[in-house]
């Protein structure tokens, strides 16, 4: 067997290796390749710019790949890690289908590729179960899932060198729902990659997990940074302090904000330890800094005589940015149901929008509260 890249003179062998793949899927009812894809159009531009490879036994061409940078086809965020390579339109000619060459291929552009990436991304059919079963017996293994417009599909990843972060993520995809990563992918706004796992379970899972996972992972995915969020209940002064700006660092939604701020209950316990710090947050530039620090005088200074101190530090906020503004709304509401005087404060000391969010959340609650 000979791994070679495809040239122009290739594409009539190449067109009819389609072909019969083609057939095969339709025989074998599963539902992928549909319509004219793969595209004439599509294999000879791969092949014009030497994306294309061949395995030929003897001058006859057997299977056929594309080999590429998954970013050539896939968006970033679609895998944890964006460096990879990918392969696409893997096909086996007939007569040689079952007998071991896609593996072969596949492990070819393993080999030509390694050193220069961490790894391969693909996403396949989620009823390509032959496919799926092929590429996990050669070492890919889950990493959550891809909603296209022409259907669902399983992100799979083979790593050369998988490193505590990857392993973790793994672990979690065998957690993952698709309904619940696509909720979260609206609900979360994140740029991180978003696996699809529920707070319940990652409660759950924490619970195998040490603190120095808070000090050596390379967070790689938005479940990562909540589960780190969630470590932070084990730990109290210096230590609290170390592991919230470590996960504010990669911090770009409320969901990590609120979650930092409900597990910091160690500040609750002896919250003027932490007044220095809660100052430098509201003091930040930052805004999800700004809105953990926020929501940790929500959470954990509760105690009405702490009123005059919440008061005090929030003249700090100079941010006037959405989320900085929801959370002050938040905090000033619950405040309101316990010291009336908060109604004057806000309509003296705030700007037009969280005055706005202000009366809304107490309108809400109010609502709330009478029905139940």
């Amino acid at each position: 067997m000979n791994y070679i890249v495809a040239t122009l003179a290739d594409l009539p062998a190449i067109y009819t290796i389609r072909d019969e793949a083609k057939a095969r899927l339709r025989a074998e009812n599963i539902a992928v390749w549909l319509g004219d894809y793969p595209t004439d159009d599509l294999i000879y531009d791969e092949v014009k710019n030497e994306r294309g490879r061949i395995i030929k036994e003897g001058e006859e061409i057997v299977a056929y790949a594309a080999l590429h940078l998954a970013s050539l086809e896939y968006s970033k965020g679609t895998f944890c890690h964006d460096d990879l390579y990918s392969f696409s339109r893997i096909m086996t000619k007939a007569q040689y289908a079952g007998k071991g060459y896609a593996k072969y291929l596949i492990n070819q552009m393993f080999d030509e590729v390694k050193g220069r990436c961490s790894g391969f991304g693909i996403i396949v059919d989620d009823c390509n179960l032959k496919a799926i079963s092929l590429y996990q017996k050669m070492g890919f293994k889950m990493e959550g899932y891809s909603q296209q417009i022409y259907g669902n599909f399983v992100n799979l990843t083979y790593y050369y060198n998988p490193d505590q972060a990857d392993l973790i993520n793994y672990e979690l995809a065998s957690l993952s729902q698709l309904k619940t990563q696509l909720f979260n992918l609206k609900l979360y706004k994140t740029k991180h990659k978003v696996l699809g796992v529920t707070i319940p379970n990652l409660r759950t899972y924490s619970k195998k997990l040490n603190l120095t996972y808070l000090e050596e992972t390379n967070f790689k995915s938005i479940e990562e940074v909540l589960l780190g969020g969630i470590l932070l209940t084990r730990l109290s002064s210096d230590s609290l302090i170390k592991g919230i700006k470590r996960l504010l660092a990669y911090t770009d939604s409320w969901c990590v904000t609120d979650l930092i701020a409900q597990s910091a209950k160690a500040i609750g316990k002896n919250p003027l330890a932490y007044y220095s710090f809660i100052r430098e947050l509201l003091e930040a530039k930052e805004e999800f800094y700004v809105r953990t620090g926020i929501i940790i005088l929500l959470t954990q200074f509760k105690n009405i005589e702490l009123y005059a101190k919440i008061l005090e530090l929030i003249k700090n906020v100079k941010l006037d940015t959405y989320y900085v503004n929801m959370a002050l709304a938040w905090l000033l509401t619950e405040m309101s149901f316990k010291d009336e005087k908060i109604l004057d404060y806000v309509e003296n000391n705030f700007n037009a929008e969280v005055k706005k969010m202000f009366r809304q959340k107490r309108r809400d609650s109010l609502r709330e509260r009478k029905r139940k």
